[in-house]
């Protein structure tokens, strides 16, 4: 979504986050869209043996990406 206006003075500050503090810090669950994940293992941003799947269909789907990807 582009920004039609932006306020270019408005600055924004963000706190650092200690994730190794965090009191479960080993996984995180998240949804993704396909595509998405698609883009992110084909620009090697993310690597599929950092993902876990939970059903036997996302399994099946991402096994079908990694064999596109390596066409």
């Amino acid at each position: 979504m582009a920004l039609l206006n932006p306020n270019l003075a408005q600055t924004n500050h963000y706190q650092h986050v200690n994730w190794s503090a965090a009191p479960d810090n080993t996984q995180v669950s998240i949804s993704i869209s396909a595509d998405s994940l698609y883009r992110l293992l084909q620009s090697h941003q993310l690597h599929v043996e950092d993902l876990t799947c939970l059903d036997a269909e996302s399994s099946t789907r991402v096994r079908q990406m990694l064999l596109d990807l390596v066409r």
